[in-house]
């Protein structure tokens, strides 16, 4: 028997490796022999006989009825956004009764103009941020 390295973490790796290989081996054939005394097949039987099912293949025939329906509900699916937007902007245009948008801003610029000259401005705190310059 070689001596072990206890420096070198591969070695440590895989002799932990090793160890857990052994013990899975060990769990799973105290399952197989559990699972024989009731009556029940392995899992690794389980899992080959899964694999072991092939997937069906669908006729050509089926394919075209699916993509047939498949696009009939797309279509129906389209028409109905396409619908659902065009109701939106008659609706919007028929509540809507006031002043062009054109003409709101001007009016709001005007109004803010006006109240801007009756106010002062209040000092700016950059001001008082900004150092002194010394002279020399």
């Amino acid at each position: 028997m070689p001596k072990i390295k206890k420096d070198d973490p591969a070695e440590l790796l895989r002799l932990a490796i090793t160890g857990l290989d052994e013990q899975i081996a060990e769990l799973q054939a105290i399952h197989t022999q559990l699972a024989a005394m009731i009556g029940r097949p392995s899992a690794s039987l389980a899992v080959e006989a899964a694999a072991a099912q092939k997937r069906r293949k669908l006729s050509a025939e089926a394919r075209e009825k699916i993509s047939a329906a498949a696009k009939a509900r797309w279509a129906r699916d389209r028409k109905a956004k396409a619908k659902a937007q065009k109701a939106k902007p008659a609706t919007e245009k028929a509540k809507s009764k006031g002043k062009p948008a054109k003409v709101r801003p001007a009016l709001a610029k005007k109004k803010n103009s006006s109240a801007k000259k009756a106010r002062p401005k209040p000092p700016t705190h950059a001001k008082e941020n900004e150092p002194e310059k010394v002279s020399k």
